[in-house]
């Protein structure tokens, strides 16, 4: 192997192995080496170095990624070699191939494109006409390192993110993660943890809530989709995070089917509860070599990383409850005001629009219909929100009738057409108060970093002022900042 592709190769087995410290390669995969590789070289300037490497004429990424709106895409071309409908071409074959989930070699036009999937997530590499046959064995190899990388980026960013937290500082989720991780690196196999959540104090006029086993920690191997999903209650898992289903092997699917997509392998799956003396937190279900269960020293490490796991995962449900309770508007489930600072305030919160959005004639209501009926109408409001924008934006109930959704790496006209998305849906759904039908409308402003600032902390008073400016013209509209 030539000595840049081997540099290369390091370099991608590291990133997708090694970049927590203990997080490790595959048994079968190359040789584990030291960390060092911050998360930030994945995708670039990996991209960049595996195209050089082979003299190749782009290289493409294709994701799926169901926190996201749609699918996501990167790609390092040589634009002096490639036409526009060539890389449309191309863009288009990886999509198909990260959909089915294919891999091999095929020629297109301008050349030979070289693809691997798995796990909705496509790369792909076009070589040059006349390529020596003899390398496409070693670009698939690239590839595969490559897209393990790409699959084990989010992870990698979320534990690096935890290892700088103190640990009483750690969220479930943290938690989760770094036990999967560990109980991967022993067992060498996929991992999914998940926490047996018991439900805080009721609120005001409701009951207190069931109890739920939710997923909280997925390793390298497994599919990313299953975070933060809630599980049956009949599942094998959850059986076992209530305490219900003792420690032993299972057969099927121990999460019962909870995403209907998810390719299983046939096989055993090992199932054990997580215990703090006997009481029950949570389980953990791991999938071993060969459908063998772990003994010896694997299994020991197994057992420590569970008890030195469980009251960790109890304190930070207690943590993150608290912080929901401080945090949450209780009527609507939204973020509140405090809530929704911490987040503007975030370090890494640097770009984006800001929506701030009033309920028109609020005061009518409530005198017409009574207080009960406003707090319907804002509950209505709330769900609008919620189902017009993306799985990455931030909505936040700030006020009376006033809301504020952040909408990060948004640009401004993006961000009025969601508002205005918002406007349309709750002007056409139509809302009654115990039979009398009242029309509802709002009125919106829009501010976005950087176009109306270059500082994130102005944007509530743009957006405070340019709904302002909607409000004093007539209402039901929507105004973006400094027109």
């Amino acid at each position: 192997m030539a000595p840049g592709v081997s540099a290369l190769v390091l370099l991608l087995a590291a990133a997708a192995g090694g970049a927590a410290g203990w997080v490790a390669a595959r048994r079968r995969g190359p040789a584990p080496i030291a960390p060092g590789v911050a998360p930030h070289l994945l995708p670039d300037p990996a991209l960049e170095w595996l195209r050089r490497a082979y003299g190749g004429l782009g290289v493409w990424v294709a994701e799926l990624d169901p926190r996201e709106e749609g699918p996501r895409a990167e790609r390092i071309v040589d634009p002096e070699r490639l036409s526009s409908a060539q890389i449309t071409a191309v863009d288009r074959r990886l999509e198909r191939a990260r959909d089915q989930e294919q891999s091999g070699a095929e020629r297109m036009e301008g050349g030979t494109l070289v693809f691997h999937a798995a796990s909705s997530v496509a790369v792909g590499l076009l070589l040059p006409e006349g390529v020596d046959p003899a390398r496409l064995t070693l670009v698939e190899g690239d590839l595969k390192r490559l897209l393990e990388g790409v699959r084990r980026r989010p992870h990698i960013v979320e534990l690096a993110q935890a290892q700088s937290q103190d640990a009483s500082l750690e969220s479930a989720g943290s938690v989760g993660l770094r036990l999967a991780y560990q109980i991967e690196r022993a067992i060498d196999g996929q991992v999914v943890v998940a926490a047996n959540e018991q439900p805080g104090e009721p609120t005001r006029d409701t009951e207190r809530p069931a109890p739920q086993v939710r997923v909280i920690g997925v390793s390298g191997r497994g599919d990313r989709r299953l975070l933060d999903v809630v599980l049956p209650v009949e599942c094998d898992l959850a059986q076992a995070a209530q305490g219900v289903l003792g420690p032993g092997m299972v057969e099927g699917d121990p999460l019962g089917s909870v995403i209907a997509d998810r390719r299983q392998r046939p096989g055993r799956v090992l199932v054990l509860p997580l215990r703090i003396g006997a009481e029950t937190v949570g389980a953990v279900a791991v999938w071993p070599p060969a459908g063998l269960e772990p003994s010896g020293a694997a299994r020991l490490e197994l057992a420590e990383a569970l008890a030195n796991a469980a009251p960790r995962i109890v304190r930070a449900l207690t943590a993150d409850r608290m912080k929901i309770e401080t945090t949450a508007d209780p009527l609507t489930g939204l973020s509140n005001r405090r809530g929704f600072d911490d987040i503007l305030n975030r370090v890494d919160t640097r770009e984006g629009a800001l929506i701030y959005a009033d309920l028109d004639r609020f005061k009518l209501l409530n005198d017409t219909l009574g207080h009960p009926a406003g707090d319907a109408a804002i509950g209505h409001f709330a769900k609008i929100i919620q189902g017009q924008i993306r799985s990455g934006d931030v909505p936040a109930r700030i006020g009376g009738e006033e809301f504020a959704v952040w909408l990060p790496r948004t640009e401004l006209d993006v961000g009025a057409r969601i508002a205005e998305r918002i406007r349309i849906k709750l002007g056409t759904t139509p809302w009654d108060w115990r039979g009398r039908s009242w029309p509802l409308s709002a009125s919106f402003g829009v501010a976005a970093c950087p176009e109306t600032s270059r500082s994130v902390a102005n944007l509530p008073a743009q957006a405070d002022a340019a709904l302002y400016v909607a409000k004093n013209s007539g209402r039901n509209r929507v105004e973006k900042a400094g027109k």
